[in-house]
Formats: C-alpha cells, sequence, structure tokens
C-alpha cells in the first residue's frame, strides 16, 4: 500500500505544470510597453488647392457615438469628416476660415453649432475605406494636405497646417502633427509580463505573446514592433477576430495563429494549431531542442487597437512615440546586399569594382535581411548596364543554386561574360532584381547592384600533345599518296609519248682542238660554215 501511494505522488509530482516565473504587471523597467494606438493611418503634406488646405479624417467609431471639434485654424481649410456609424457632432465656435463637409454614406453625422456644414455625397464606386476616400478627395480637389484616420476620439482640436511631404500617401506607422489633436476615449490595458531563465543549451530565445481580450467578438488589430539582438522568435496567439501586425528591424522569425501584416500584406496564419494556454504555449517554445521560451506576456484589453514595442532582455526601456510630434518615418526597410566572388567556394568577396576577364566564370551571393520561415529571396533576372554608352544593357545567363526551403535568406549564382567588343564600354554595373515571396505571396521586390570593370581576356593557343594516328588515318593517307604518284606517273607518260618522236637529234659538230697560234684560230673563225654548206662543198 505505501509503495502504490508513493508512486501515484512521483507521478504527479512528475507532470503537474510548474510555472517557471510568476507574471507580473508590467512597470517602466520592464523591456515591453504596451499603448492603446487612436490614429490608423494618415499622412500630412504641404499639398494645397487653390491656396486652401484639404483636411480628411476618417472616424473609426465603436465605443462614442458622440464627439466635440473645436476649430482653432488661422488659414483657410476645409474639413471632411466621414463616420463608419451614425453619431453626433458638437461643434465649438464659429471659424470664417473653416469649411466643413460631411460625406453622407450608409452613416450620417448629425451636427450642432454655429459653423455651416455641407453635405458630400459619395459616387457609388467609392467605398469607405482609407485607400479609396484618399483617392476620391485627389480626384475631386486635385490634392490633399492630410488624411487621419481616428479610432473613438473624444473630441478633436483642429488648428490646420502643412506638412513637409510633396505627396500625401498613406502611412501606417504614422502619428499626426501640429494640424490635429485628439483626446481618446477612455480602455483598459492590462499587461502581464514574466521573464524565463534560458538554459545554457538553448541558442534561441522565444517570446511568447497571448491576447486575451475584453470580448472575442470585436476585431482587434496588435501591432508588435520587436527589436532583438539575438536570435529570437515570436509566438503570438489570440482569439480569431486578432490580427497581428508585425514591425521587425533585423530578421522576422514568428508564430501565429491569426492572421498577420508584414511589409503591408496580410497573411494567412503560419501556426494555425498553436496551444491557447499558458502551460502549452510554453510547451510548443520548447518542442525545438535549440529554442527555449525567454518571456511570456499576456494583453487584456477593450480598445480595438494597440500598439507593443519590445525589446530583448535589457534593462533599458523602449521608448515610446509621442503623440505631439508628426512621425514620416516608416520601419527600417530591409536590406539587400550582393557580393562577388572570383572562386567557386564563396569565402573572399571581392570589395568595390571588381576587375574580372571575359569568359571567366563570376559567382555572386545576394542577401536579405529579411529573414523568416517560410520565406523565399528568389533572382529573378540580371543584367550588364554600361556606365560609358548610357541606354546600352546586356542581359545575362545567370545559374542559380539551390538553398535551404525552410528559410532562404540568401542566393548563390554565377555567369560568364562574353568577349567585350573593342569599342565597347569596360565599367559596367551589374543589377539584379529580387523577390522575397512568403507562400504564395510577393511581400518584398528589391533591386541590386555592383560595379564591374571587364577586361578583355588574350586568347592564347594551348599546347597540343601528339598520341600518334589510327589505322584509319594512316590507310587513308597511303591511299591518297597512291592515287596521288599514280596520277604523276601518268602525266609524265603521257608528255613523252607525245613530244618524244617529233624531236630529231642533230648532229654535234667536232670541235678541231684550240691552237695556240692566234692566226690559226682567225683563219679556222673565219673559214667555219654551217652543215648545209659543208655538205655542199664535199
Amino acid at each position: 500500500m505505501r509503495v502504490t501511494i508513493l508512486i501515484v505522488v512521483l507521478i504527479a509530482a512528475h507532470t503537474s505544470a510548474v510555472p517557471p516565473c510568476e507574471l507580473k504587471e508590467v512597470k517602466d523597467e520592464n523591456p515591453i510597453k504596451v499603448t492603446p494606438s487612436w490614429v490608423s493611418q494618415g499622412c500630412w503634406s504641404e499639398d494645397t488647392s487653390e491656396g486652401r488646405e484639404i483636411h480628411l479624417i476618417n472616424l473609426n467609431l465603436d465605443m462614442i457615438s458622440w464627439f466635440t471639434m473645436d476649430l482653432k485654424n488661422t488659414v483657410p481649410a476645409s474639413i471632411i469628416l466621414n463616420s463608419n456609424k451614425n453619431v453626433s457632432l458638437t461643434l465649438f465656435n464659429e471659424n470664417i476660415y473653416a469649411k466643413v463637409y460631411l460625406i453622407r454614406s450608409d452613416s450620417w453625422i448629425t451636427v450642432t453649432g454655429p459653423n455651416n456644414t455641407v453635405d458630400l455625397d459619395l459616387p457609388a464606386f467609392v467605398q469607405s475605406d482609407s485607400n479609396s476616400l484618399l483617392g476620391w478627395a485627389k480626384s475631386k480637389y486635385g490634392a490633399v494636405t492630410s488624411f487621419t484616420e481616428l479610432i473613438d476620439p473624444q473630441s478633436i482640436t483642429f488648428n490646420a497646417g502643412r506638412g513637409h511631404s510633396q505627396d500625401c500617401e498613406l502611412q501606417t506607422n504614422f502619428t499626426q502633427g501640429k494640424y490635429l489633436e485628439y483626446l481618446p476615449v477612455t480602455t483598459s490595458v492590462e499587461v502581464k509580463f514574466c521573464r524565463i531563465p534560458m538554459p545554457l543549451k538553448a541558442k534561441e530565445e522565444v517570446h511568447i505573446i497571448r491576447h486575451l481580450p475584453v470580448d472575442t467578438m470585436t476585431p482587434r488589430l496588435i501591432e508588435v514592433n520587436f527589436t532583438h539582438h539575438n536570435p529570437s522568435t515570436l509566438i503570438l496567439q489570440g482569439p480569431n477576430t486578432t490580427t497581428w501586425k508585425i514591425i521587425c528591424r533585423i530578421d522576422c522569425k514568428f508564430k501565429s495563429n491569426n492572421p498577420f501584416i508584414i511589409m503591408g500584406h496580410l497573411l494567412l496564419p503560419n501556426s494555425p494549431n498553436l496551444p491557447a494556454s499558458y502551460e502549452g504555449l510554453l510547451k510548443f517554445a520548447e518542442a525545438d531542442s535549440n529554442t527555449a521560451p525567454a518571456s511570456y506576456t499576456e494583453i487584456s484589453t477593450d480598445s480595438k487597437r494597440l500598439k507593443v514595442y519590445m525589446k530583448s532582455m535589457t534593462n533599458t526601456a523602449p521608448q515610446l512615440p509621442s503623440t505631439s510630434l508628426q512621425t514620416t518615418t516608416s520601419p527600417n526597410k530591409p536590406k539587400t546586399t550582393m557580393h562577388l566572388y572570383l572562386s567557386p567556394d564563396y569565402r573572399s568577396p571581392s570589395e568595390g569594382i571588381v576587375e574580372v576577364l571575359s569568359n571567366k566564370t563570376i559567382y555572386a551571393e545576394v542577401s536579405t535581411s529579411l529573414s523568416m520561415e517560410g520565406a523565399k529571396l528568389d533572382i529573378e533576372n540580371c543584367s550588364l548596364h554600361a556606365r560609358a554608352l548610357g541606354m546600352e544593357v546586356k542581359s545575362l545567363d545567370i545559374k542559380k543554386e539551390t538553398c535551404n526551403p525552410k528559410t532562404c535568406s540568401s542566393r548563390r549564382f554565377s555567369f560568364t561574360l562574353k568577349p567585350v567588343q573593342e569599342h565597347h564600354s569596360q565599367r559596367w554595373d551589374l543589377q539584379c532584381f529580387t523577390a522575397v515571396t512568403f507562400v504564395p505571396h510577393l511581400i518584398l521586390r528589391e533591386g541590386v547592384e555592383r560595379g564591374l570593370k571587364v577586361i578583355k581576356a588574350i586568347s592564347t593557343l594551348p599546347t597540343r600533345e601528339f598520341h600518334g594516328l589510327e589505322l584509319g588515318a594512316v590507310l587513308g593517307i597511303a591511299f591518297a599518296s597512291f592515287l596521288i604518284g599514280a596520277c604523276l606517273t601518268g602525266a609524265l607518260w603521257f608528255i613523252h609519248t607525245h613530244t618524244g618522236s617529233t624531236v630529231k637529234r642533230q648532229p654535234v659538230p667536232a670541235i678541231p682542238p684550240v691552237s695556240e697560234n692566234s692566226s690559226a684560230n682567225h683563219s679556222i673563225g673565219s673559214t667555219q660554215s654551217t652543215p648545209c654548206s659543208s655538205s655542199s662543198m664535199a
């Protein structure tokens, strides 16, 4: 009986989940900050329409049915309001510089106050989303000074003012400037966080963020700004109404059971079967022997939009952006680089302008800082662009090497330069276009360049070794020699038979010995005659 009880106690102790850390409310010293976000997206430019500023405010309302607006602008401005639901607006003061336009669509804005308002009817083909509204406003007025999408403002103070951008293009990571101030509705955000000691064998940190909303029916967007220095993975878990927006500074390794936005693209969940419990998420993080959970965060809120700022396990608290300053800088764009090599071992990259010989194989490696599981870097095409000749372009046939199918953040390839003509430029720019896809979506397309100096290769004849002739070659040479000899012999016989019988041999006259007497020699020379005269004399 004692043995049985002991066994039961040991089994219970082994199977019970022991939390590795104690969840506590977030304080300033924690490496995570969570704040409600009331400006979904927007833009601010220097554009005006016929000397008048055009400001469009798109209201995304859920928790309010009434708000106020104070018009304090001192320059001519038109304020265009649109709302996703019926709402009442109270204008505090009369302003001769302000004109308020109300867009009439599926919802109505009822206004009370001294300023006159003008109703605007949207064309049937224009939707009420921000992109469509901005395009419609640009088409109608020719310019838009600012566009702001506000979530549940209790009050708005409009100051007007122009920005610095040449054109108003929507930015998702946007904070409005001095042209507008607002007081958001009060919401509750509760954040609990704990650090987890990392085992020595673990090579990669795993940070878990779990969304526990007040209600699971309201769609919520949570933006996660994650900055880290060590290899790290994010696990993002929430109910089906949650959407995550991920902003990473270096690489992005993450897993989520919810849809997520990265590089402006909405993608489907890449881990739809994530556990929905504290213990289950910790076990999931420990599934890989090289990874271990480093932190766990729980977020509970009734806000429709949150921003989460998270850093690696450091003692420095991340800085939150101020709501009174304009933020026009988008998150760091992934960096694409290209290195050239003169040997296939890819050990020593060439720096600066690379001198290469024509008819030689060049090796290259293209890498992107955007690295996440399931993403694939591909090289679409490469070409050479002459510097001296301007428009001359030579396409290249590249031979791509395979890469890791799980995480393909770099690609290697090779190509051979064709001989360069004398009148062609020696200075070229190698340009390649790359694409990062997250099946099946294209999330990033980039171009990358490197300078080349092409040196015309000097052609040299290689020494050849003589290995002898085969039997067929020997017989062929012998037979050809026989034919040539026979032909020459026949030609000589033909000449002999046709010319030898017509030529008669003439007698050679005997020349007497030369006498020493000069007079005799003279007489002989004077009485010498031809053969014909000699015979007649005889």
